[in-house]
């Protein structure tokens, strides 16, 4: 069937027959084995799958991480395969907002400058930029700890500086590779609540991996994977 809708309502991902292979001498690992996929844009969408399954090889492929052994992947009507790493790291840069299952905060830095991190290298306006960063921390319900070390935070505080820092760059398309899977279940409840509700209310694209049964659930849409393939 051909897709007559608008270019806007185009996948906001859309991958083709991806593999990603790692030769070894006792034979060839294949961490995805042709995959192919289309997910919708404005949609939450979690990837299931036990441990070694590739949801985070996907994850890292759609993010132009990692390249494929074969096939290709198109983010945001981009198709990866013809970028450039500097190109691969503007289009980050300018469209996707990420969070971590071990947050990744620099533990030195403020909440506030944690979080002001990806507009640095911008060379924007400092004010300009603490600002945003002060609007993005009130988004996650943190600004009494703007002026906290992560060292200060509970893990779930941790988290919720991390989903404030993927929204500085106003992204597009949010990936988060396990970012419940070291809290506990009311922070992971909390932390899921604030990553959804933030994608619904700017039609924002959110791709997670879970091995969480009940995150699963709240999602839109579900690919669950096994050795490397989408399963039913």
């Amino acid at each position: 069937m051909v897709n007559s809708a608008p270019a806007l309502e185009a996948p906001a991902v859309r991958a083709a027959g991806l593999v990603k292979m790692y030769p070894r001498s006792e034979g060839d690992v294949y961490a995805l084995d042709h995959v192919t996929l289309a997910i919708p844009r404005g949609s939450s969408t979690v990837i299931t799958g036990p441990s070694g399954s590739g949801k985070s090889t996907l994850l890292f492929l759609i993010a132009g991480l990692a390249r494929p052994s074969e096939g290709h992947v198109t983010v945001l009507g981009q198709n990866l395969a013809g970028m450039n790493d500097d190109e691969l790291a503007d289009m980050r840069r300018s469209h996707i907002g990420f969070v971590f299952q071990n947050y990744h905060l620099i533990p030195t830095l403020t909440v506030c400058e944690n979080v002001m991190l990806p507009l640095t290298p911008a060379r924007l306006d400092a004010l300009k930029v603490r600002a945003k960063a002060l609007h993005c921390i009130e988004q996650v319900g943190l600004q009494k700890r703007i002026n906290h070390l992560p060292g200060e935070l509970s893990g779930g505080e941790q988290q919720r500086v991390a989903l404030a820092r993927a929204l500085m760059n106003n992204p597009e398309l949010i990936l988060a590779d396990e970012p419940t899977g070291n809290l506990d279940p009311e922070s992971a409840d909390t932390i899921l609540s604030l990553l959804l509700d933030l994608g619904r209310s700017d039609c924002r694209t959110v791709i997670l991996t879970s091995h969480n049964r009940d995150v699963a659930g709240r999602c839109e849409h579900q690919i669950r994977m096994e050795a490397g393939r989408l399963v039913p």
